[in-house]
């Protein structure tokens, strides 16, 4: 008890000293704890977002194979495709439909993956309603030749007929459609159909506001939809109206026809209705996916390339570059900190330790009389040990306060830099011309056919929260480094014999 009292009384008689290695252990260990604090929560926040973005997949015909198609098809001449349409049975019809489509039965095989949380089969058809007008495609009509209009692949497109067009996308439950879920539509009137609307193949569906007007359609009403490959006797569908939506972001897109009219040329329906609207039975235009982290991508890859790839003609698409654009400056953050934390606590060690060989080697005198006297090793050791530990307890609780200070400033600075050198190419978005309504190749999730694409708030800010971790921290830096100042006590105060030093006095 009497060598940690000597101790405190040793720390306070030596002021100037320690309040100089006080200080240096202050600057070096505000910094560090700082650097330690940003790493901490960049470190977080990467764990957080690996559960929100980057976990979004699709499948669905590849850009590739579809192109591959398209160059096929432009090797024949018209004769031949006429001749081959004709000898067509109704198998081979379905199939040539569904050629740019992916089998219901791969959709649903994927979703059964350990990390896939929640599904969705989506598919858009062009569909012509016979009691109901297209008012902005309709004066198109006069400028459209029949030729052209035969080219975007839709059953019974003519210049008669297209003011009656109207883009149909079927899901399993509409709530559940991007567009409502980014915002980009919203339900005004009516109800949303069901999974078990989709289940039962009722034969409901959502118009847009603008629509509805045009047509004076109400709740309730019908439309008559005319089905794609439709018998003699199945020509037509009637459709009732559940619900109207209206669009709160729309695009005009010259590059086809159909995207003249995005806000009012769409309505949502269940997928088994769009299905038997545009006669492909057990097939999708895409499967699309949410699973639980970004950590999964590879699996899920591997998974897809083994059971449903079939060469080039499917593809995997996720949103991992949405997730490395905002992932990727932060990593670079707690990379930085942690080379920071290192050489600010190496810093520390070094300090540290010169103080004390400075303070031991100026008190060699006292050391001496103390043994003289009969102090022991241990109580001289413990004495010195209660200076160290004063000194490091001062300076880790001051640099502990002014962490919480200067800590987010530190962590928006490296933020700014790792941003900064982040080399953006930014260009125009180039869009596959294939020809038909699939052209538009961007992720479901961003917004369905003909709909703005709403992108993810890829913002990367760095929240720096203070939790008791700091205080934990803080306290084992200070364990080591009083440790790492025992050496040079220890080491001295074994070696040194009184006689010698009083002889030398």
């Amino acid at each position: 008890m009497r060598s940690i009292k000597r101790g405190f009384k040793s720390f306070y008689r030596h002021p100037v000293g320690n309040l100089i290695v006080v200080l240096l252990l202050f600057v070096c260990l505000a910094f560090s704890l700082s650097m330690l604090v940003v790493k901490l929560a960049a470190d977080s926040q990467v764990e957080d977002i690996k559960e929100s973005v980057g976990n979004y997949s699709e499948v669905r015909v590849s850009s590739e194979y579809i192109l591959e198609v398209f160059e096929g098809e432009l090797d024949k001449g018209e004769r031949q495709r006429r001749r081959e349409a004709r000898s067509m049975n109704e198998e081979e019809e379905v199939a040539d439909r569904a050629k740019f489509l992916l089998p219901e039965e791969l959709a649903d095989i994927f979703s059964r993956q350990d990390h896939i949380i929640t599904f969705d089969k989506i598919q858009n058809a062009g569909i012509i309603i016979t009691n109901a007008e297209n008012s902005e495609l309709a004066p198109l009509a006069q400028y459209a030749t029949d030729a052209e209009l035969a080219r975007q692949g839709i059953e019974g497109l003519n210049r008669q007929t297209l003011g009656n067009l109207f883009v149909f996308e079927g899901n399993t439950d509409c709530s559940s459609a991007s567009d409502f879920l980014n915002g980009s539509k919203k339900l005004v009137e009516g109800s949303f159909f069901t999974y078990e609307d989709y289940l039962e193949k009722n034969r409901v569906a959502l118009v847009e506001k603008n629509m509805a007007e045009d047509n004076e359609l109400e709740i309730g009403d019908e439309v008559e939809a005319v089905i794609v490959g439709g018998s003699r006797n199945n020509r037509t569908m009637e459709i009732e109206i559940i619900g109207i939506y209206e669009t709160i972001e729309a695009e005009r897109d010259s590059g086809s026809i159909l995207d003249y009219n995005p806000a009012g040329n769409k309505l949502f329906a269940p997928l088994t209705v769009v299905q038997e609207l545009n006669g492909t039975p057990g097939y999708v235009e895409l499967g699309s996916y949410y699973f639980d982290n970004v950590d999964s991508t590879a699996a899920l890859q591997q998974a897809f390339s083994q059971e449903i790839a079939d060469g080039n003609r499917y593809e995997l698409i996720t949103d991992y570059m949405d997730y490395e654009k905002i992932s990727d400056p932060l990593e670079k953050v707690g990379k930085t900190s942690m080379i920071g934390l290192i050489g600010a606590l190496g810093a520390c060690a070094l300090i540290i330790l010169l103080a004390m060989a400075i303070i031991i080697g100026g008190r060699t005198r006292e050391l001496g009389v103390l043994k003289a006297i009969g102090a022991t090793g241990r109580q001289v050791i413990v004495q010195y040990a209660t200076e160290v530990i004063c000194i490091c307890l001062v300076s880790v609780i001051l640099a502990t306060g002014a962490t919480v200070l200067i800590s987010q400033g530190i962590g928006n600075w490296l933020l700014s830099g790792s941003v900064q050198n982040e080399v953006v190419e930014e260009g125009e978005e180039t869009r596959e011309y294939t020809g038909s309504y699939l052209s538009d190749r961007k992720l479901y999730k961003e917004g369905g056919l003909y709909s703005v694409a709403v992108e993810e708030d890829k913002t990367v800010n760095l929240n720096v929260i203070y939790q008791g971790d700091l205080l934990l921290y803080g306290i084992l830096i200070l364990f080591g480094i009083s440790l790492l100042g025992m050496a040079v006590p220890v080491i001295w105060i074994t070696r040194l014999r009184p006689a010698r030093v009083l002889s030398i006095e």
